[in-house]
């Protein structure tokens, strides 16, 4: 289980090692989900934040995970249909959305075009 201590927000930060994290990726969500964040450690120095996304304490947190898609889309680490997911868009919407941003529909990988094409031949 993760370290608690308190942070400058009052409520426990929990910390845990990148051996937790890779054993156990859920606990250290649900400590981020329940503290607002959980920090991950290497060799004992501080290394990543597991931020939960609506303890932002931002008014638009829609705006957040639609940049965060937009982000992981242009990178191609995610197909078009995951990223509108993410962004908690229906997919007609996000394509609107990136057409309207003159972004590319589909990525350089062909799985997940075809996946993306799935998703559309669905709707």
């Amino acid at each position: 289980m993760g370290l608690a201590c308190d942070h400058s927000a009052g409520e426990p930060l929990q910390a845990f090692t990148i051996r937790q994290l890779k054993s156990n990726p859920f606990t250290v969500i649900r400590a981020a989900e329940a503290d607002a964040m959980a920090l991950v450690t290497n060799r004992d120095q501080p290394t990543a934040l597991v931020v939960a996304l609506d303890r932002l304490g931002v008014a638009d947190t829609a705006a957040v995970r639609s940049g965060l898609a937009l982000t992981l889309i242009q990178s191609g680490s995610i197909s078009t249909a995951a990223a509108a997911r993410i962004a908690g868009l229906p997919l007609p919407h996000f394509l609107e959305l990136l057409s309207s941003l003159r972004l590319p529909l589909s990525s350089s990988d062909p799985a997940d075009t075809c996946s993306d094409l799935e998703a559309l031949k669905n709707l």
